[in-house]
């Protein structure tokens, strides 16, 4: 009988190890917005409004310049020293 009863104790008297969890480092976010803004040609072709001007004008193309702008945003994480 006393050999269960010291085993019982040494099972409730266990140590539980302790485990050490890694501390994140401070960091800062930089988030910036950079504009690119691209020319591309862009054809149109004008036709003549009546019949009569149909009759005697041409179509003509007409290369108008188309001006985009795009937006990319990046962000970036730096570590504080």
């Amino acid at each position: 009988m006393t050999t269960k009863k010291s085993k019982r104790r040494n099972a409730r008297s266990r140590t539980v190890p302790v485990i050490e969890l890694p501390v994140p480092k401070p960091t800062t976010e930089v988030v910036t917005e950079e504009t690119y803004v691209t020319t591309e040609p862009e054809v149109e072709i004008r036709k003549p409004g009546t019949l009569a001007q149909a009759l005697t004008e041409p179509s003509v193309a007409v290369v108008k310049p188309k001006s985009r702008v795009r937006k990319e945003v990046v962000s970036r994480s730096r570590r504080s020293a």
